[in-house]
């Protein structure tokens, strides 16, 4: 039953890591384009640049930022403290790993909750030239909330079934997309 927990954790963490890998590369490419268009136009046009590219970086760099935020909570280096872990032996690090965890699941629940209750409101204010809700970035945070919850929890699952070494560990020197 566990192998199948496992594996499950992987499909998903790979599904989430890839989700959060092609919204920077999407968001990021589409902010580099816009906003050098814009830069563009201002010295091209008599009118100056274009009024839909002031509102779209604070419509997409939100989404850019959370899958950030995602990917290095799956890496195990968002809101990292280590040094208390080395105050414990195996069994006392996996269950303070475990309480620190669970206590980030349900804090990022709650965030999530609270994102779309101000999602809700916000949706009623439209930006000036595009129409778009201004509920965007709080989805952005809803959804991101709920994907730090979840790779916590299969990086609680890993450590709870194959022991303290199964802990998410990266590199931080350099990590490329």
């Amino acid at each position: 039953m566990t192998d199948g927990l496992l594996a499950a954790a992987d499909r998903i963490d790979r599904a989430i890591s890839l989700l959060c890998r092609a919204t920077i590369i999407l968001a990021g490419v589409v902010l580099t384009v816009v906003m050098t268009a814009n830069v563009a136009a201002r010295y091209t046009f008599a009118g100056g640049g274009f009024n839909f590219a002031q509102e779209l970086p604070t419509l997409i760099f939100p989404w850019f930022i959370v899958a950030g935020i995602v990917l290095a909570a799956q890496m195990g280096i968002h809101m990292s403290v280590e040094w208390i872990y080395g105050k414990f032996a195996d069994r006392g690090r996996i269950v303070v790993f475990m309480i620190a965890n669970l206590i980030s699941v349900a804090s990022f629940a709650v965030l999530a909750r609270q994102a779309l209750v101000v999602a809700d409101i916000a949706s009623i204010e439209r930006s000036p030239v595009l129409q778009l809700p201004n509920s965007i970035g709080y989805y952005s945070i809803a959804l991101s909330a709920v994907l730090v919850a979840v790779v916590t929890a299969t990086a609680c699952l890993r450590v709870f079934v194959n022991g303290w070494d199964a802990r998410p560990q990266a590199e931080t020197e350099e990590m490329p997309l």
